[in-house]
């Protein structure tokens, strides 16, 4: 195509269907390295083929949907404490307000029935213990503290040997 021919006679040439003339041009080939050749990458073998869009109208009746009452956490309501008059969900008043003492509201005197005072019996006091009585139980019964003293030794003779074996253990 010339670069004389305008747009006009394009469209005259297009509407005749006279053949179009093109210009070949020869290039000159210069001797290039060859190139690196690449991966061959994997072509799609779907054929696309367009067809005419036909819209199909269905009437469809509207499914009718039940609304479900959702489900309602009796403990998540919020109700008011009946003494003190706190708003506050149905779990805090039943488990916490009363239980640990956060209810503000005056407590309310139980009705408590007269007793009669009953006649306290009055025990014996015991002896107060004092050194003579001590020393004179000692000198009576001489092995109750032979036998104290020997029993502490050895609590005390196993207990180093605990704990040497504890750190024995611990060391390795």
């Amino acid at each position: 195509m010339s670069e004389e021919e305008t747009r006009e006679e394009i469209i005259d040439i297009i509407n005749n269907e006279e053949p179009v003339k093109e210009e070949v041009k020869e290039e000159i080939k210069e001797e290039a390295k060859p190139k690196a050749k690449s991966k061959p990458r994997a072509k799609p073998k779907v054929k696309i083929v367009k067809e005419p869009v036909v819209e199909v109208v269905e009437e469809k009746p509207e499914p009718v949907v039940e609304d479900k009452p959702k489900k309602i956490d009796k403990l998540k309501t919020i109700v008011q404490c009946p003494d003190c008059g706190l708003s506050m969900t149905q779990h805090t008043l039943l488990y916490i307000h009363k239980r640990r003492g956060f209810c503000k509201a005056v407590v309310k005197p139980e009705a408590v029935p007269e007793q009669t005072p009953e006649p306290i019996v009055q025990q014996p006091k015991p002896k107060p213990i004092t050194e003579d009585t001590v020393n004179d139980y000692i000198k009576q019964n001489p092995d109750i503290v032979t036998n104290y003293l020997r029993n502490e030794r050895i609590l005390k003779a196993q207990k180093k040997q605990s704990h040497a074996r504890i750190l024995l253990n611990n060391a390795f």
